[in-house]
């Protein structure tokens, strides 16, 4: 395992707990729902021989704390604090890979911040502005009905309707991490899935900022999940952006499914856009 420094860093209305290893470009790591910076541990170990690797606890994830616990979830309060993140560790332009609702995040930092990315690579982003007719109907009631379900039977009843998605982390939590994963999941329920599904992508702002700027994006998948509609934003995503998709390992969570072969191909996305 390489070395890792810890620290803290103040934002309005939150302190951020990250992670910094390895050496080379910046790499920022943003996670999903339900996560922290450790879903990315092994992988980012596997990636510090060329990057120096950023990882971080969101704000109201795990160790990275509110000011005001009741404050409501923004998809650009989050990117904003990626971009603090980001401007207190470099000058330059970074490498971006965001998961789920994390790359919903990577995407308004690059609209709003094209200056600070250097490559996004947004992986499986849950945007129903993305979706197509039906497609964009049966997604919306699929997240409509689990934060019904959360209010009206509970965090745990409500988990315990959804199916499991395929292979679960390589390697087993911890006790303490289970508890985090627990209180995060409660955090998605209850702030963040209703945050993403209320939040409104402005394709157009972004494409303005891509011309403006020297950042890409490349949308990615996973080789499993191709069929499920976070998947299926993110083809449209490069389908509007007339952009290549990449296929990675596995499924929504990949990088802790198969960190290994996760690592090798986001290096060789990266590099294959410089």
């Amino acid at each position: 395992m390489s070395m890792i420094k810890t620290d803290m860093l103040t934002v309005p209305g939150a302190s951020i707990h990250y992670e910094v290893r390895g050496a080379g470009p910046v790499l920022l790591m943003i996670h999903g729902g339900c996560g922290d910076a450790d879903v990315f541990l092994e992988v980012a170990d596997l990636l510090t021989d060329q990057y120096t690797v950023v990882t971080y606890d969101r704000r109201g994830h795990s160790r990275s704390k509110l000011t005001n616990p009741a404050e409501n979830y923004r998809i650009e309060t989050h990117s904003d604090d990626a971009h603090r993140l980001l401007a207190a560790l470099t000058d330059e332009p970074a490498y971006v890979f965001g998961s789920s609702s994390g790359a919903v995040i990577g995407l308004d930092l690059t609209m709003r911040y094209p200056g600070q990315v250097r490559v996004l690579i947004p992986h499986e982003p849950p945007l129903l502005d993305l979706l197509h007719g039906d497609e964009r109907l049966q997604a919306k009631t699929i997240m409509e009905d689990l934060i019904a379900d959360y209010r009206n039977l509970g965090f745990t009843s409500a988990i315990g309707l959804r199916d499991d998605d395929g292979p679960s982390p390589s390697s087993p939590p911890s006790d303490e991490q289970k508890e985090r994963m627990i209180a995060n999941m409660e955090y998605f329920m209850a702030k963040e899935a209703p945050g993403v599904l209320g939040y409104a992508f402005k394709l157009e702002q972004l494409q303005t900022a891509l011309s403006h700027s020297t950042a890409q994006i490349r949308p990615a998948v996973g080789s499993t999940s191709r069929h499920y509609f976070p998947a299926r934003s993110a083809e449209g995503l490069a389908e509007r952006l007339e952009v290549d998709i990449a296929e990675f390992p596995e499924n929504h969570i990949g990088y802790q499914v198969q960190p290994k072969p996760f690592a090798e191909r986001l290096k060789d996305v990266l590099s294959s856009l410089g």
